[in-house]
């Protein structure tokens, strides 16, 4: 048997079962190794089925387990190269948590208060002058927002940035998941707060940008006092939601989970 092109795979034996799901184990745990870094080609099809000494189809059928669950995409006609998408993975087991729980959304916005405020906190020590900068020139397009289709990509930039200047993986990427959900939620078109959201969200523009300026100072005391007053705010918007919503919370919950999945 000739090895793949790339020897990072080490040989397995398969046992009696689903090949198919052992063939995925197995490059899950090489991919999560480092052995197939973010970037690098898995070798060919042929290749992995001569390797595994299984027939091309059941290779395939690993590799959508794969793409799946965001460790790989196949590219038509190049191959398949490992994504290892952490986000997107995230978001897929988080947003099957929440359906099965039935997690309710004043459940979610108490967690994203949590997480955020930790990442400020985080982020007053960690972020660089450059992240901040980055934060008040997002800050700039949101003041321009018309309208809001305008204002929902900014804002999600904005959240977005503000997790990853905690400099923690893990906090950044649940507080993105988190912050993202909810401000689907806001958008849903059967239940959306329509042209209220766009005025309150105009209404903390200056609060983000006292939260802004006291990362700046380094001002962990400040950041953290203007984070719980913007939640606060945050909690009322969300309150709005739920009381136009009636029973249909559920419903707006699913809808904004798929969208947040599908992204």
């Amino acid at each position: 048997m000739t090895e793949p092109s790339n020897p990072a795979i080490s040989p397995i034996s398969l046992s009696r079962g689903n090949a198919a799901e052992q063939i995925i184990s197995d490059l899950r745990d090489q991919i999560l190794q480092g052995k197939y870094p973010r970037g690098s080609k898995l070798p060919s099809e042929r290749e992995l089925a001569q390797w595994y000494q299984v027939s091309v189809p059941t290779v395939r059928e690993a590799v959508r387990g794969l793409s799946a669950v965001c460790l790989v995409e196949p590219r038509h006609g190049t191959g398949v190269y490992v994504t290892a998408a952490a986000d997107m993975m995230f978001a897929l087991a988080a947003s099957t948590l929440i359906e099965l729980e039935n997690v309710h959304l004043l459940d979610v916005l108490d967690a994203f208060e949590v997480l955020q405020g930790k990442a400020i906190a985080l982020a007053c020590a960690n972020a660089t002058d450059e992240e901040l900068d980055a934060l008040i020139a997002v800050l700039d397009v949101l003041d321009r927002a018309d309208g809001n289709a305008d204002l929902a990509e900014p804002l999600r930039t904005f959240l977005k940035l503000l997790a990853h200047a905690s400099h923690n993986a893990l906090i950044s990427t649940m507080s993105s998941f988190l912050s993202g959900l909810l401000i689907e939620i806001v958008q849903d078109e059967l239940i959306g707060l329509g042209d209220r959201w766009k005025a309150v969200a105009a209404k903390l523009g200056p609060d983000r940008r006292l939260l802004v300026e006291a990362m700046r100072r380094r001002d962990q005391a400040q950041a953290a006092a203007l984070a719980a007053d913007y939640h606060q705010r945050t909690k009322r918007l969300v309150a709005d939601v739920l009381a136009a919503s009636g029973n249909e919370a559920g419903a707006m919950m699913r809808r904004a989970v798929k969208r947040v999945r599908a992204r």
